[in-house]
């Protein structure tokens, strides 16, 4: 939902409950200013270019443009949604000393090192000489993610732009740049895909999604949550708890208190 639809709708109720207050006034300071600056994740943006053009004669510089054309279709995307884009800042992940592989060396250890994966590893370089040689702005770390440089950088004057699900532990706007398949198909009969779009996080809203990942763990990242939990059962393990309930739920959850400690190093951005 864009924030301008989710606080009209938080208008509409006769009685707030203290999240949903809390959430309308953090929507209201987010809107009350126009011009916001994009927080663009990009390493997903150069897996999408590269798995359109490994297989083709195209350039790096031809794979560069298109990279650029993809973010602009973003950017302007947002704009059409109300909002005058003032900056666009890009993230990447580049750390070879990353601090979680030597907390947890299995970390992300179950994605494969493949073509493609060698692929965006040149352009991700390539990308960003580009990007710092026209002086747009780029940060990237030798020990931290993107996921960890976007959160400093995040405020009520930016909007956060990517398709991982970790940076919801952030407060504020996000935009989440995957295309999802509409029903509908266009005039040469090929499916018409949409952004899957806006949501606004609450710094509440945030917690929560960190205690439940704990909970159930991260696939993606090759972390392991508590054995039997999955998503339904840590919704309800936590629903109906105040904050410190939650966080105790957890701790119970767990019989291996240094694999929570651990855990919270490797999820907590």
């Amino acid at each position: 939902m864009k924030p301008q639809e989710e606080l009209e709708y938080l208008k509409d109720f006769i009685q707030l409950t203290e999240h949903q207050a809390q959430k309308r006034d953090d929507l209201e300071r987010f809107l009350y200013r126009n011009n916001k600056t994009l927080l663009i994740d990009a390493d997903s943006l150069l897996f999408n270019v590269a798995h359109f053009h490994l297989d083709d004669d195209s350039e790096l510089d031809d794979n560069y443009e298109e990279f650029l054309s993809q973010a602009v279709e973003i950017a302007n995307h947002i704009e059409d949604n109300g909002y005058e884009i003032e900056d666009m800042v890009y993230f990447f992940t580049t750390c070879k000393n990353n601090f979680r592989k030597e907390l947890y060396p299995e970390y992300k250890a179950n994605r494969p090192v493949n073509e493609i994966t060698q692929f965006v590893k040149v352009l991700k370089r390539y990308t960003i000489l580009r990007l710092e040689d026209e002086g747009i702005k780029v940060h990237y770390s030798d020990t931290l993610e993107a996921d960890d440089l976007i959160r400093p950088e995040s405020s009520r004057d930016t909007i956060i732009c990517s398709i991982d699900k970790d940076l919801k532990q952030i407060e504020g706007c996000h935009f989440d740049y995957y295309k999802k398949k509409t029903g509908d198909i266009d005039e040469f009969l090929e499916p018409i895909r949409a952004y899957k779009g806006f949501s606004f996080t609450t710094k509440q809203e945030g917690y929560e999604m960190l205690l439940n990942q704990l909970l159930v763990g991260d696939t993606s990242d090759n972390i392991k949550g508590v054995v039997g939990i999955g998503k339904v059962k840590a919704k309800k393990l936590l629903a109906g708890r105040n904050n410190f309930g939650k966080l105790r739920a957890v701790y119970e959850a767990y019989n291996n208190r240094k694999q929570l400690e651990t855990n919270i190093k490797l999820m907590k951005l």
